[in-house]
C-alpha cells in the first residue's frame, strides 16, 4: 500500500487534469447506470401501456445518452493520458538527474542492461497503471456500488441473489494476488537479466564476430529467453487456474437474477419492465467480478514496477559533498598523499601511500596491472573516497571540497576513451561548451589530433559513431587528450593514454604536451617507460604498495623493479643483447 500510495502521490502536480478525467469517467459511469431505467420505461410504458407517442423521446433519450457517453470517454482519455504522459516524463527526468548524481561504486555493481529495464520497461509499467489501470479500478468500482444501488432500489430480492457470490469471489481474489506477485516480481527481474544480456552482446558485437562466437552468445541469449518463457508460463498457470474460476462464479449471477426475477414475477412482486431493468444492471455488476483477475494483475505489475524505479530514486550518492565544503584560495595543482589505504569490495587495493607532487611536478605512476594505478589517480576527483588517511588537493582534503569545483580542475584522459555519437568538435568541448573553434584546434593541435581531423572531409564537424566507431584507437585517445587539455585543468591525469598509438605519434604527442602541461600538475600512468622517464618523481606500485620511487636515473640506479621494466622493453625494441 505504500508504494501504490506513492505512486498516487506522482500525480499530484496534475491534479487538475486527474480531477478532470474522474469526472468525465463518473459521467459515463452514470449514463450507463441510468441506461437501464429508460429501458424499464420503453417496456413498461410503451410496449405494455401502448404509450407509443413517448417511444421517441424514450429513444432519442437512448441516443443522447450514447452520445453523451462517448463525449465524456473521449475527453476522460484526453486528460488521463495528458497526466500519465507527464508523469512518465517527471520519471524519466528524475531517474536520469538522479543516475548523473550516483558514485562510479554504484555503476560498478549495475549493469546497464539492468538500468535501462528500470528506465524503460518499469517505468512504462507505471505510467499504464496511471493511465488504464487506475481510470479502470475507479470505473468498475463506482459501476459495481451504483449498479448494486440501482438493484436495489428495483429488487432487493435479485440484488442479494448476487451478493451471494462475493464472498467465494473475494476468497478466490486474495488467494491469486497472494500467489501472482511474487511471480510477477521474478519476470521483471528476469527480463531485466535478458535485456542486460541483449545490451552486452550488440555492445560488443565486434569482439563476438572475431571470436566466432554467435553461436555460444545466442546460446546463452536462448537460455535467458527460456527463464523468461518458463516463469511467463508459471504466471500464465496461476492465471489459468484462478480467473476461470472467478469468470464463472461472475457468470452464474445472470441465471440467478432471472430466476429470481421469473419466481418474483410468477408472485406478482416484479413487473416485466423491471426485469428487464434489472437485466441491464446484470451486466455492470458482473464485469467488475469478471475484470478483478485484470485489476489484481494491473495493480501488482505497477507495484512490482515501481518498486524498482523508487529504488534508484531513492539511492543516494556514496561520494557527497561536505556540508560546509571550504573554500579553496587559490588552485596551483598541489597533491598530497597522507597515509593513504583504500578497499573495493572488501579487497585491498591501495595500502600506505605517501607522496607529494609539488605544483607543476610531473608524476610518473608505473606497476603491473592490477597494481593499483588507476585507483589512486581516481581518488584525486573523489571517484572513490579513501578508507583511511587523507588526499590533499591545494592543502585541503578532498572530502572538503565542493565536488564539482574540484572536478573542474582536474583534465582526466582514460585509458578506454569514450565519445559521445556527436560531431568531433562538440567532443572536444564537451568540458567546456562555449569554446570557439580557434580553443578546439589548438587543443587538438597540442594533442597531435588536428591532422587526422583536418583530413576528415567535414574536418571538426565530422560525427563520430557510437562510442566513437569511425576512428582508431589512437585517433579516439588523442581527442579525448584534446578535450582534456581544453578545459585548462590545474592537475592533468593521462591514464595510460597514449597506450593505442605507435612510439612516433607517442613521441611527438609529448613534445607538443611539454608545452601544454607546463605549469600544471600532471599525472602519468604508462606502461611504457618513455612516457615517464622525463617525470619529477616516479612512483612503482606492487600490489597497491609504492615499493619504489625517484627520478628515472635514481630508480635506474637502484637495480629494482623499474629497471627491470627498461631491461625488458629495452629487450623488446633492439632484440636480445639490449642494454641499459
Amino acid at each position: 500500500m505504500s508504494t501504490m500510495r506513492r505512486i498516487l502521490r506522482l500525480l499530484k502536480p496534475y491534479r487538475l487534469l486527474v480531477y478532470s478525467a474522474f469526472f468525465f469517467q463518473l459521467v459515463v459511469i452514470i449514463s450507463r447506470l441510468i441506461q437501464p431505467l429508460v429501458t424499464r420505461v420503453i417496456v413498461n410504458e410503451v410496449i405494455i401501456a401502448g404509450q407509443h407517442e413517448r417511444l421517441v423521446s424514450l429513444c432519442a433519450a437512448l441516443l443522447g445518452l450514447v452520445i453523451f457517453r462517448a463525449s465524456s470517454g473521449f475527453l476522460r482519455v484526453l486528460f488521463i493520458e495528458r497526466a500519465s504522459q507527464s508523469v512518465a516524463y517527471d520519471l524519466r527526468t528524475g531517474l536520469f538527474r538522479q543516475l548523473q548524481t550516483l558514485s562510479f561504486s554504484f555503476f560498478d555493481q549495475n549493469r546497464v542492461g539492468e538500468i535501462m529495464s528500470r528506465i524503460t520497461g518499469d517505468l512504462e509499467g507505471v505510467r499504464n497503471y496511471l493511465a488504464v489501470g487506475l481510470i479502470t479500478l475507479f470505473e468498475q468500482s463506482v459501476t459495481f456500488v451504483g449498479a448494486l444501488i440501482f438493484m436495489f432500489t428495483l429488487s432487493w430480492q435479485a440484488a442479494l441473489s448476487i451478493l451471494s457470490t462475493l464472498p467465494l469471489i473475494a476468497f478466490i481474489a486474495f488467494r491469486f494476488r497472494k500467489r501472482v506477485r511474487p511471480m510477477f516480481r521474478e519476470v521483471r527481474e528476469q527480463s531485466a537479466e535478458l535485456n542486460t544480456r541483449v545490451q552486452e552482446n550488440l555492445a560488443g558485437i565486434h569482439v563476438v564476430k572475431a571470436f566466432v562466437r554467435e553461436v555460444y552468445e545466442k546460446d546463452l541469449f536462448t537460455k535467458e529467453n527460456q527463464k523468461m518463457l518458463t516463469m511467463n508460463l508459471n504466471v500464465t498457470d496461476i492465471w489459468s487456474t484462478y480467473v476461470p474460476i472467478m469468470q464463472a462464479l461472475s457468470e452464474i449471477c445472470t441465471p440467478l437474477v432471472l430466476a429470481t426475477g421469473a419466481i418474483l414475477m410468477a408472485n406478482g412482486q416484479m413487473d416485466l419492465g423491471t426485469l428487464v431493468g434489472v437485466t441491464g444492471y446484470i451486466w455492470m455488476l458482473t464485469q467488475p467480478m469478471r475484470m478483478l483477475s485484470q485489476l489484481i494483475n494491473g495493480i501488482t505489475r505497477a507495484t512490482t514496477s515501481a518498486e524498482k524505479v523508487f529504488y534508484y530514486l531513492d539511492l543516494g550518492p556514496s561520494i557527497k559533498d561536505d556540508e560546509n565544503p571550504l573554500p579553496v584560495n587559490e588552485r596551483n595543482g598541489r597533491v598530497e598523499f597522507e597515509n593513504v589505504n583504500f578497499q573495493y569490495d572488501s579487497q585491498p587495493v591501495l595500502q600506505d601511500i605517501n607522496f607529494v607532487a609539488e605544483a607543476g611536478q610531473t608524476i610518473g605512476i608505473m606497476g603491473a596491472t592490477g597494481a593499483g594505478k588507476t585507483s589512486l589517480v581516481r581518488l584525486l576527483a573523489r571517484s572513490y573516497d579513501v578508507d583511511t588517511g587523507r588526499v590533499l588537493v591545494d592543502g585541503i582534503d578532498v572530502r572538503k571540497q565542493n565536488l564539482k569545483e574540484l572536478r573542474r580542475h582536474i583534465g582526466y584522459v582514460p585509458q578506454e576513451t569514450f565519445l559521445f555519437s556527436e560531431s568531433l568538435f562538440e567532443n572536444i568541448c564537451f568540458g567546456k561548451p562555449d569554446s570557439g573553434l580557434d580553443e578546439v584546434i589548438l587543443a587538438a593541435r597540442a594533442a597531435q589530433a588536428e591532422r587526422f581531423i583536418e583530413e576528415m572531409p567535414r574536418k571538426y564537424e565530422t560525427v563520430v559513431g557510437e562510442r566513437g566507431i569511425g576512428l582508431s584507437g589512437g585517433q579516439k585517445q588523442r581527442t579525448a587528450i584534446a578535450r582534456a587539455l581544453l578545459i585548462e585543468p590545474n592537475i592533468l591525469v593521462f591514464d595510460d593514454s597514449t597506450s593505442a598509438v605507435d612510439m612516433q605519434t607517442e613521441y611527438l604527442i609529448q613534445q607538443h604536451l611539454e608545452q601544454s602541461i607546463r605549469g600544471r600538475t600532471t599525472f602519468i600512468i604508462a606502461h611504457r617507460i618513455s612516457s615517464v622517464k622525463n617525470a619529477d618523481l616516479i612512483l612503482v606500485l606492487n600490489q597497491g604498495k609504492i615499493v619504489e620511487r625517484g627520478t628515472h636515473k635514481e630508480l635506474l640506479a637502484l637495480r629494482g623493479e623499474y629497471f627491470q621494466m627498461w631491461q625488458d622493453q629495452l629487450t623488446a625494441i633492439t632484440g636480445e643483447g639490449g642494454v641499459a
